[in-house]
Protein backbone atom coordinates (compact mmCIF):
# COMPACT_ATOMS: atom_id res chain seq x y z
CA UNK A 1 0.00 0.00 0.00
CA UNK A 2 1.70 3.40 -0.70
CA UNK A 3 2.00 5.95 2.04
CA UNK A 4 -0.69 9.17 1.79
CA UNK A 5 1.38 11.78 -0.54
CA UNK A 6 2.23 14.76 1.74
CA UNK A 7 0.81 18.19 0.72
CA UNK A 8 3.24 20.95 -0.08
CA UNK A 9 3.31 24.06 1.92
CA UNK A 10 5.87 26.37 3.45
CA UNK A 11 5.85 24.86 6.41
CA UNK A 12 7.42 21.12 6.55
CA UNK A 13 5.09 18.22 7.63
CA UNK A 14 6.57 14.98 9.03
CA UNK A 15 4.32 11.81 9.42
CA UNK A 16 4.15 10.17 12.45
CA UNK A 17 5.09 6.33 10.02
CA UNK A 18 8.58 8.69 9.30
CA UNK A 19 9.01 9.09 13.10
CA UNK A 20 8.12 5.79 14.00
CA UNK A 21 10.64 4.30 11.30
CA UNK A 22 13.33 6.51 12.94
CA UNK A 23 13.14 5.63 16.44
CA UNK A 24 13.84 2.01 15.05
CA UNK A 25 16.47 2.50 13.42
CA UNK A 26 18.21 3.04 16.68
CA UNK A 27 20.54 1.58 18.72
CA UNK A 28 18.81 -1.90 20.21
CA UNK A 29 15.42 -0.22 19.01
CA UNK A 30 13.21 -3.40 17.74
CA UNK A 31 10.13 -1.41 17.45
CA UNK A 32 8.74 2.04 17.99
CA UNK A 33 5.13 3.25 18.26
CA UNK A 34 3.73 6.61 18.70
CA UNK A 35 0.30 7.72 19.99
CA UNK A 36 -1.17 11.30 19.04
CA UNK A 37 -4.01 13.47 19.81
CA UNK A 38 -6.15 13.97 17.04
CA UNK A 39 -5.14 17.19 16.39
CA UNK A 40 -1.45 15.79 16.22
CA UNK A 41 -0.05 16.60 19.46
CA UNK A 42 2.16 13.28 20.67
CA UNK A 43 1.30 12.41 23.58
CA UNK A 44 2.90 8.49 23.73
CA UNK A 45 6.26 7.71 22.42
CA UNK A 46 6.72 3.36 23.50
CA UNK A 47 9.85 1.56 22.34
CA UNK A 48 10.35 -1.95 22.33
CA UNK A 49 14.30 -2.95 22.96
CA UNK A 50 16.64 -5.58 23.51
CA UNK A 51 18.95 -5.78 26.91
CA UNK A 52 21.73 -4.41 24.81
CA UNK A 53 21.00 -0.64 25.84
CA UNK A 54 19.70 0.83 29.56
CA UNK A 55 16.24 2.41 29.02
CA UNK A 56 17.77 5.68 30.13
CA UNK A 57 20.30 5.97 27.32
CA UNK A 58 17.34 4.54 25.04
CA UNK A 59 14.79 7.53 26.31
CA UNK A 60 18.18 10.39 25.49
CA UNK A 61 18.52 8.51 22.26
CA UNK A 62 14.87 9.17 21.48
CA UNK A 63 14.71 12.69 22.26
CA UNK A 64 17.32 13.40 20.52
CA UNK A 65 16.56 11.67 17.54
CA UNK A 66 13.16 13.52 17.42
CA UNK A 67 14.63 16.84 17.70
CA UNK A 68 17.56 15.85 15.33
CA UNK A 69 15.17 15.20 12.25
CA UNK A 70 12.13 16.86 13.06
CA UNK A 71 12.39 19.65 15.85
CA UNK A 72 9.84 17.72 18.21
CA UNK A 73 11.30 18.06 22.24
CA UNK A 74 9.89 15.88 23.62
CA UNK A 75 9.15 15.26 26.98
CA UNK A 76 10.86 12.39 28.66
CA UNK A 77 8.14 11.25 30.93
CA UNK A 78 6.00 10.57 27.85
CA UNK A 79 8.73 8.12 26.69
CA UNK A 80 8.20 4.40 27.40
CA UNK A 81 10.88 1.58 27.15
CA UNK A 82 9.86 -2.41 27.17
CA UNK A 83 12.77 -4.55 27.09
CA UNK A 84 13.12 -8.38 25.42
CA UNK A 85 15.37 -10.93 25.44
CA UNK A 86 14.05 -11.84 22.38
CA UNK A 87 14.10 -10.33 19.02
CA UNK A 88 10.70 -9.62 17.84
CA UNK A 89 9.93 -9.28 13.86
CA UNK A 90 8.99 -5.67 12.30
CA UNK A 91 6.06 -6.50 10.80
CA UNK A 92 4.32 -8.09 14.05
CA UNK A 93 6.00 -6.37 17.01
CA UNK A 94 3.52 -4.34 17.95
CA UNK A 95 0.32 -5.72 15.28
CA UNK A 96 -1.18 -2.77 14.58
CA UNK A 97 -2.15 -0.69 11.60
CA UNK A 98 0.18 2.32 10.24
CA UNK A 99 -0.97 5.67 11.31
CA UNK A 100 -0.74 8.38 8.36
CA UNK A 101 -1.48 10.66 10.47
CA UNK A 102 0.64 14.32 9.11
CA UNK A 103 1.40 16.31 11.54
CA UNK A 104 2.69 19.64 11.19
CA UNK A 105 5.94 21.49 13.27
CA UNK A 106 5.06 23.96 15.66
CA UNK A 107 7.82 27.02 15.79
CA UNK A 108 10.65 25.42 18.47
CA UNK A 109 9.79 28.31 20.94
CA UNK A 110 6.94 26.20 21.53
CA UNK A 111 8.44 23.12 22.75
CA UNK A 112 10.45 24.41 25.39
CA UNK A 113 8.53 22.63 27.75
CA UNK A 114 8.56 23.32 31.91
CA UNK A 115 9.67 19.93 33.38
CA UNK A 116 9.24 18.87 37.39
CA UNK A 117 12.81 17.98 38.47
CA UNK A 118 12.16 18.09 42.83
CA UNK A 119 9.92 18.95 45.58
CA UNK A 120 10.50 18.85 49.40
CA UNK A 121 8.44 19.39 52.45
CA UNK A 122 10.22 20.54 55.62
CA UNK A 123 8.16 21.13 58.94
CA UNK A 124 8.79 24.64 60.29
CA UNK A 125 7.28 24.46 63.59
CA UNK A 126 4.62 21.51 65.12
CA UNK A 127 1.80 23.68 62.55
CA UNK A 128 3.69 24.89 59.59
CA UNK A 129 5.47 23.34 56.66
CA UNK A 130 8.00 24.80 54.10
CA UNK A 131 7.88 23.43 50.38
CA UNK A 132 10.01 23.73 48.04
CA UNK A 133 9.78 23.07 44.52
CA UNK A 134 12.48 22.70 41.34
CA UNK A 135 11.38 22.51 37.94
CA UNK A 136 13.31 22.98 34.91
CA UNK A 137 13.13 25.20 31.70
CA UNK A 138 15.65 25.52 28.53
CA UNK A 139 18.09 23.92 30.87
CA UNK A 140 18.17 25.94 33.37
CA UNK A 141 16.48 25.15 37.03
CA UNK A 142 14.43 27.42 39.40
CA UNK A 143 13.05 27.14 42.50
CA UNK A 144 9.82 28.76 44.40
CA UNK A 145 9.33 28.22 47.54
CA UNK A 146 6.18 28.72 50.30
CA UNK A 147 4.94 28.42 53.49
CA UNK A 148 1.45 27.13 55.09
CA UNK A 149 -0.45 25.71 57.60
CA UNK A 150 0.75 21.65 58.40
CA UNK A 151 -2.77 20.87 57.19
CA UNK A 152 -3.88 18.04 54.16
CA UNK A 153 -5.73 21.51 52.09
CA UNK A 154 -2.62 23.58 53.92
CA UNK A 155 -0.22 21.22 52.09
CA UNK A 156 -1.77 21.09 48.42
CA UNK A 157 -1.99 25.00 48.80
CA UNK A 158 1.82 25.58 49.56
CA UNK A 159 3.17 23.28 47.06
CA UNK A 160 0.87 24.66 44.20
CA UNK A 161 2.29 28.34 45.39
CA UNK A 162 5.85 27.13 45.58
CA UNK A 163 5.34 25.80 41.99
CA UNK A 164 3.91 29.33 40.77
CA UNK A 165 6.85 30.82 42.28
CA UNK A 166 9.37 28.69 40.23
CA UNK A 167 7.25 28.94 37.05
CA UNK A 168 7.38 32.74 37.91
CA UNK A 169 11.41 33.17 38.16
CA UNK A 170 11.93 30.82 34.76
CA UNK A 171 9.34 33.93 32.75
CA UNK A 172 11.13 36.59 34.84
CA UNK A 173 14.43 35.14 33.18
CA UNK A 174 12.93 34.61 29.78
CA UNK A 175 11.49 37.31 29.98
CA UNK A 176 15.35 39.40 30.86
CA UNK A 177 16.92 37.70 27.62
CA UNK A 178 14.22 38.04 25.10
CA UNK A 179 12.63 41.80 26.19
CA UNK A 180 13.40 43.04 29.40
CA UNK A 181 10.60 46.35 28.98
CA UNK A 182 7.99 44.00 28.63
CA UNK A 183 5.24 43.52 31.26
CA UNK A 184 6.39 40.71 34.55
CA UNK A 185 4.81 37.75 34.36
CA UNK A 186 2.68 37.58 37.56
CA UNK A 187 0.60 34.19 38.86
CA UNK A 188 -1.74 33.78 41.94
CA UNK A 189 -3.01 30.61 43.00
CA UNK A 190 -7.17 30.83 43.16
CA UNK A 191 -7.53 27.53 44.72
CA UNK A 192 -6.67 23.54 44.76
CA UNK A 193 -9.35 20.95 45.60
CA UNK A 194 -9.72 16.89 45.37
CA UNK A 195 -12.18 15.77 43.29
CA UNK A 196 -13.54 12.19 42.56
CA UNK A 197 -14.56 11.28 39.00
CA UNK A 198 -14.44 7.71 37.13
CA UNK A 199 -13.58 6.00 40.83
CA UNK A 200 -10.72 8.03 41.35
CA UNK A 201 -9.24 11.03 43.07
CA UNK A 202 -8.00 13.82 41.38
CA UNK A 203 -6.14 17.56 41.77
CA UNK A 204 -7.91 20.07 40.09
CA UNK A 205 -6.13 23.79 40.40
CA UNK A 206 -7.04 26.88 39.07
CA UNK A 207 -4.32 29.96 39.06
CA UNK A 208 -5.04 33.62 37.85
CA UNK A 209 -2.04 34.36 35.12
CA UNK A 210 -1.43 38.33 34.76
CA UNK A 211 0.82 40.10 32.12
CA UNK A 212 0.20 43.51 31.86
CA UNK A 213 -3.57 44.19 31.59
CA UNK A 214 -4.17 40.37 30.55
CA UNK A 215 -5.70 38.79 32.85
CA UNK A 216 -6.47 34.84 31.90
CA UNK A 217 -7.94 32.03 34.57
CA UNK A 218 -5.78 28.84 33.76
CA UNK A 219 -6.99 25.52 35.47
CA UNK A 220 -5.24 22.33 35.42
CA UNK A 221 -5.93 18.49 36.72
CA UNK A 222 -3.62 15.39 38.16
CA UNK A 223 -4.57 11.80 39.00
CA UNK A 224 -3.39 11.50 42.71
CA UNK A 225 -1.52 9.29 43.11
CA UNK A 226 0.89 8.12 46.36
CA UNK A 227 2.17 11.58 46.82
CA UNK A 228 -0.76 14.16 46.91
CA UNK A 229 1.79 17.16 46.57
CA UNK A 230 3.47 16.11 43.59
CA UNK A 231 0.18 15.64 41.97
CA UNK A 232 -0.48 19.04 42.68
CA UNK A 233 2.84 20.00 40.95
CA UNK A 234 1.74 18.46 37.75
CA UNK A 235 -1.52 20.05 37.69
CA UNK A 236 -0.30 23.77 38.41
CA UNK A 237 2.14 22.86 35.66
CA UNK A 238 -0.89 21.41 33.39
CA UNK A 239 -2.33 24.59 34.25
CA UNK A 240 0.40 27.14 33.65
CA UNK A 241 3.17 25.78 31.01
CA UNK A 242 1.14 26.73 27.60
CA UNK A 243 0.24 30.34 29.11
CA UNK A 244 3.29 31.18 30.15
CA UNK A 245 5.83 29.81 26.80
CA UNK A 246 3.07 31.55 24.94
CA UNK A 247 3.71 34.93 26.68
CA UNK A 248 7.69 34.37 26.42
CA UNK A 249 8.05 33.71 22.99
Amino acid sequence: MSSRPREVRASRLWTIEEAESLLSTLNGVLSARIVARPGGEVEEVHVLTTEAVAPKLTVRNVESALLAHFDLAMDHRKISVAQTSRAIPEATAWNVPPVSLVVEKEPARQLDRVLFKDQRIETENAHRIRVTVSIEWTGETYEGVAAGPNLPKGRLEATAGATLKAIEAAAEAARQVRDADAAPVVLALEGVKEVEAFERRFVLVSVHGMRGRTVVTLAGAAAVAANPEQSVVFATLEATDRWVRGTNH
